[in-house]
């Protein structure tokens, strides 16, 4: 594999940033990896606490308006008892909390 030079990484990089502009909406599929929870619902009465077990798959759908600070527009759990794989869940928690949580809970 050759190595970029630095010119070549920048303009590689911002090849990356116009593809988003063009497709601002994509969906990330994540495998948990420790026993952990995450919180949908829209407000504080519809909160739920979703329990999750390592090898469960999360998929989030991204809005990518602002390339460097995606928006989650919802949220999908495949093989979580009493939700339906296809059923798309609202998050509760910011944008920052769902990225810092996934680095930490998932690969």
């Amino acid at each position: 594999m050759e190595k970029l030079s630095f010119k070549q990484y920048l303009a590689s990089k911002e090849a990356l940033r116009e593809a988003v502009k063009k497709t601002p909406k994509q969906s990330n599929s994540y495998t948990v990896t420790r026993y952990c929870n995450f919180v949908i619902g829209e407000s504080k009465d519809e909160r739920q606490s979703v329990n999750l077990k390592p090898n469960q798959i999360i998929t989030v759908d991204w809005l990518y308006e602002d390339v460097d600070n995606p928006t989650a527009i919802n949220v999908m759990f495949e093989g979580v008892k009493d939700i339906d794989p296809v059923e798309e869940l609202t998050p509760r928690w910011t944008d920052q909390k769902i990225q810092k949580w996934l680095i930490r809970n998932t690969e």
